[in-house]
C-alpha cells in the first residue's frame, strides 16, 4: 500500500505557473464588483439622508414687485410651520450658480427675471406633511413651487439598485469562471499524468490519496492567486479612497468606500483557496472515476 501522502506532481511551474495570476486578476475583479456593490446601497443612504431633511421652494414671477411680496408671505408661512427648522432665501449669485449649466454664466445683474430660491429645513424626515404645505403654499399664489427631491431621488436609487444587481451577477459569473478555470487545470493535470497515476494506482494508490496531491496543489494557487489579488485590489482602493478624500464630500465620496472600512479583504484569499481546493478535489475525484 501508497502511504497517505504522495508527491507525483512536478515541482516545476509548467502550466500551471499562469494559473495563480489568472485566479489573481478573477479575485481582484470580483472585489471591485463586491466592494461596489456592498458600498453602493450604504453610501447613497448616507448622502442622501442631508437631502431628506431640506426643501427648496421657487417663487418664479416675472414681476419683481410680486415676487418679493410672493416669497415674505411664503417664508412667513414656512416659519410658522411646526416640523420646519428655518427657512432662507438663497442669494441670487447661489441661484445663477445653479442655473450655469443650462444659461451659462450670467452676471448678477442681468436683468433676467431671476426666480427666488427658499431654502428649507426640517427637523426630521418625516416632520412636515409634504402634500398639505404644497397645498398651502399654492393659495399665497400658483407661481410657488415647492421640491422634495423624491422624484430625481428615486430614480437614483432605482439606478442604484440596478447596478448593484447587475454587479451581484459579475461576481456570480467571475466565480464561475474561476471555478471552471480550476477545473480545466485539474483535468489537464490528470492527462498530463495519467501514466503515472495508473502507475501508483497500480501500487496500491487509492484515489483520496491521490485526489488530496492535486487539492492541496491547487489550494496554494488559490491562496498564491487570491493574495495576489487582493493586494492589488487593497492598492487600488486606498488610492480611489485618498482622491475622494482629496474631493470633499458629495455623492462620489458617499460611494466610495473608506479604506479602513475595508478590513474584510484579508479573508479573500483564504476564501479562494478554499473554493480552488474543494474544485479540485470533486474534479479530481469525479475524473479519476472516468479514467480508472
Amino acid at each position: 500500500m501508497i502511504g497517505s501522502k504522495i508527491d507525483f506532481l512536478p515541482n516545476g511551474k509548467q502550466g500551471e505557473g499562469l494559473l495563480p495570476w489568472v485566479i489573481a486578476v478573477m479575485l481582484f475583479l470580483s472585489t471591485l464588483a463586491l466592494v461596489s456593490a456592498i458600498t453602493l446601497g450604504n453610501g447613497l443612504n448616507n448622502w442622501s439622508r442631508g437631502l431628506t431633511t431640506s426643501l427648496s421652494v421657487q417663487v418664479v414671477n416675472a414681476n419683481e414687485t410680486e415676487r418679493t411680496q410672493q416669497t415674505e408671505q411664503a417664508i412667513k408661512m414656512l416659519r410658522a410651520t411646526p416640523g420646519i427648522e428655518n427657512a432662507i432665501v438663497a442669494a441670487d449669485a447661489k441661484v445663477l450658480e445653479l442655473l450655469s449649466p443650462w444659461l451659462g454664466e450670467l452676471p448678477t445683474e442681468s436683468g433676467l427675471p431671476i426666480p427666488t430660491l427658499i431654502e428649507v429645513n426640517l427637523i426630521s424626515p418625516d416632520s412636515v406633511n409634504i402634500p398639505a404645505l404644497k397645498q398651502r403654499l399654492t393659495t399665497i399664489s400658483s407661481n410657488i413651487r415647492l421640491d422634495d427631491h423624491q422624484a430625481w431621488m428615486l430614480q437614483i436609487f432605482k439606478l442604484a439598485s440596478t447596478i448593484r444587481w447587475v454587479l451581484g451577477v459579475v461576481v456570480f459569473m467571475i466565480i464561475l469562471s474561476t471555478i471552471s478555470i480550476v477545473i480545466f487545470g485539474c483535468r489537464a493535470g490528470l492527462a498530463t499524468h495519467r501514466e503515472s497515476i495508473e502507475i501508483i494506482h497500480m501500487l496500491g494508490a487509492e484515489d483520496n490519496i491521490i485526489a488530496k496531491a492535486f487539492d492541496e496543489r491547487y489550494m496554494l494557487h488559490g491562496l498564491k492567486g487570491g493574495a495576489i489579488g487582493t493586494v492589488i485590489a487593497a492598492i487600488v482602493m486606498y488610492l480611489l479612497s485618498n482622491l475622494v478624500d482629496s474631493l470633499g464630500a458629495g455623492l462620489i465620496s458617499a460611494i466610495v468606500p473608506q479604506f479602513s472600512s475595508l478590513w474584510w479583504l484579508i479573508l479573500l484569499p483564504f476564501a479562494t483557496c478554499v473554493i480552488t481546493m474543494f474544485t479540485a478535489r470533486f474534479t479530481t475525484k469525479r475524473a479519476l472515476m472516468e479514467l480508472m
